[in-house]
């Protein structure tokens, strides 16, 4: 009996304790199942990367961004921090590059001088912090955020940042309270530019302003000046209607009304000149008037400034694979780095193999590609001048694009039958920091040595033409298609404003005439 209780509570113990172990190996499957989705991004190598530019120069602008921020603005960046009055360290970088919290933390701690460290994106001040100094940080990127409208760029923002820190304490903390229930009462500001469709209506309006004005300046003052004339006129008696001796009473039985005098040629020629002045006048004063240019603040980029990614790319795929642009945080750790080139020099030595060039680079549309995979992965191939399988992975986006140069694999599978879990992830990758980049490379390189072989080489479709980044902000003449297209309209809108003036004339003759006194007979 004793031994039954006794093997009774044995195996009741063991019992609970497997149920324990199978709790306990659950929780750790889950926590396991999880990690990948929390997967964080390395930035202590960007921090040290950019840490080593401010060492060098304390602005740096980044050279992804031609098309926005050409790195030839770093000058006018330099000069406005120096009103500041303080130690500026001055970041520009792609917005989502200086997203990770902490990035300035990390830069100030890798390059060991105070300062008031200020990073900026394509549009506006993203973060500011003062290390070892007296400056209003947070309430200057107030200022700079809600006083100025939303198309002001970062180069117009940053000085008005460094107006509101030059101010002081006081002032600034009084300033970005005023701007920030100005904004919060909906009085935001207007844009400071205009774009093509904004152009077109002002092209539109010149164009029948040009037509209208003079028109109605020729066919207005004579028709108001007879009908002046007409109106001032004394009304005939009855009795000059029935008259019909000899010439006088042949005219006076013909007509209809008063005679009015022809105007004169100084007159007429006084007319035509006023036209004629007036659509001069109307051709000078529109360009004045509508005298923007461009759509945006930025310059246009020069040949070094949209070359100068690519360029980086192209010498770092000379020495290694793959490319990790270190201007981003790093999304592959060493062991994942490690295995993904073990696995390209596997491929590139397998049977219809070659070379794999990864470029871990943003996609963005203020890059030299505008945004476009196709014609970055052509760019670096004509630069890189070797064939290949190139793999762009935005380390931003997370999106993975593949593109076939020259070796002998089925082009179509790699352009449209990639899995999804590839190309852009499942809920994992879009939910981790890292984009679930490591397994998702490996992944692709084993589709690669899993994909069937041509015949003869094959090369990946030309990319469509990108959008000229030197001219892309300019915006169309004003004296454009638009414009003369415009004409023909103004020619409708004068005869029908000449329409309505006539017919107001007309009543408020009839209704002059009526009142006044009938001559006697």
């Amino acid at each position: 009996m004793a031994n039954g209780t006794g093997g009774t509570r044995h195996s009741w113990r063991t019992r609970a304790a497997r149920v324990l172990l199978a709790l306990c190996a659950l929780t750790a499957l889950f926590a396991t199942a999880t990690v990948p989705a929390r997967a964080a991004v390395d930035t202590a190598p960007q921090a040290a990367y950019l840490a080593d530019r401010l060492r060098e120069n304390p602005v740096h602008v980044t050279d992804q961004l031609p098309r926005e921020v050409p790195r030839s603005t770093a000058r006018d960046f330099a000069e406005v921090a120096e009103r500041t009055g303080v130690p500026t360290y001055v970041l520009v970088l792609p917005s989502l590059s200086g997203a990770e919290p902490g990035l300035l933390d990390a830069v100030h701690a890798r390059l060991g001088r105070d300062g008031l460290y200020v990073l900026l994106d394509e549009s506006r001040v993203t973060d500011a912090v003062a290390y070892g100094v007296d400056a209003p940080a947070d309430d200057a990127s107030t200022v700079a955020l809600y006083e100025l409208p939303y198309d002001a760029g970062p180069l117009r923002r940053f000085e008005r940042f460094a107006e509101v820190v030059a101010q002081g304490d006081a002032k600034a903390a009084a300033r970005a309270e005023a701007a920030r229930e100005k904004y919060d009462d909906g009085a935001e500001p207007a844009n400071a530019y205009i774009g093509s469709t904004d152009r077109g209506e002002q092209s539109a309006f010149t164009g029948v302003l040009l037509v209208v004005v003079p028109l109605l300046i020729l066919v207005l003052v004579p028709y108001v000046r007879r009908w002046w004339l007409r109106l001032s006129q004394a009304p005939q008696p009855k009795g000059a209607k029935l008259t019909k001796q000899g010439k006088q009473g042949k005219q006076n039985k013909q007509a209809k009304g008063p005679v009015v005098p022809k105007a004169s040629r100084a007159l007429r020629w006084s007319v035509a000149v006023l036209a004629l002045a007036s659509a001069v006048a109307i051709v000078v004063a529109a360009p004045r008037v509508y005298g923007q240019t461009r759509s945006s603040w930025s310059p246009p980029p020069r040949a070094f400034e949209l070359n100068a990614r690519l360029d980086r790319v192209v010498q770092g795929l000379a020495e290694d694979p793959v490319y990790a642009d270190p201007e981003s945080p790093r999304v592959l750790d060493a062991a994942q780095l490690d295995r993904l080139q073990s696995r390209i020099g596997a491929f590139a030595r397998s049977e219809g193999g070659g070379p794999v060039f990864v470029s871990l680079v943003p996609q963005l549309m203020e890059d030299e590609s505008g945004g476009d995979e196709a014609a970055f992965a052509a760019a670096i191939h004509d630069k890189l001048g070797e064939d290949g399988v190139y793999v762009v992975a935005d380390p931003l986006n997370g999106s993975i694009d593949v593109f076939n140069y020259g070796l002998r694999l089925d082009g179509y599978s790699l352009a449209f039958e990639l899995p999804e879990s590839i190309t852009v992830g499942d809920a994992n990758a879009v939910e981790a920091d890292d984009h679930l980049m490591g397994s998702r490379l490996a992944a692709l390189m084993s589709v690669l040595d899993k994909t069937e072989r041509s015949d003869e080489p094959m090369t990946a479709d030309s990319p469509y033409p990108v959008t000229d980044a030197v001219r892309e902000d300019e915006l169309p003449p004003l004296f454009g298609p638009d414009f003369w297209s415009a004409l023909f309209t103004g020619v409708l809108v004068a005869g029908a404003v000449f329409g309505v003036v006539a017919a107001l004339l007309g009543i408020v003759g009839r209704v002059v005439r009526r009142r006044k006194p009938k001559p006697a007979v």
